[in-house]
């Protein structure tokens, strides 16, 4: 049996019912990236947050220095809301992230 590509994968995270608040979560191998795939999923998911799960605000993180991660939330309206300080570990560096957030109602206007 031949093994097919792992192309990527998109979720959306644990969702805070009260709070009405979730985020969004996404992987690209490279030789997908650059075609828009992950900006066209976001949007879908997006739809789905704000139009069935009624969600009031979603969120995606992305590491600081990956340039390509965090043009995604800006390209859909999002706003930075600031930095979370050495959130992520690999190997024995740790990485920032930066957080950007998107209210149902800003979600209206960029539709």
């Amino acid at each position: 049996m031949r093994r097919k590509d792992h192309a990527g994968n998109i979720s959306i995270h644990e969702i805070d019912w009260d709070a009405r608040l979730s985020s969004i979560g996404y992987w690209l191998s490279n030789k997908y990236q650059g075609k828009g795939i992950v900006t066209i999923c976001c949007k879908e998911l997006l739809r789905h947050a704000f139009d069935t799960l009624d969600l009031n605000k979603m969120e995606i993180r992305a590491r600081t220095d990956n340039e390509k991660s965090r043009a995604i939330p800006l390209r859909l309206g999002f706003r930075e809301e600031g930095i979370l300080r050495k959130v992520e570990k690999r190997g024995n560096q740790f990485f920032d992230h930066v957080v950007y957030g998107l209210l149902k109602d800003e979600w209206n206007l960029v539709e």
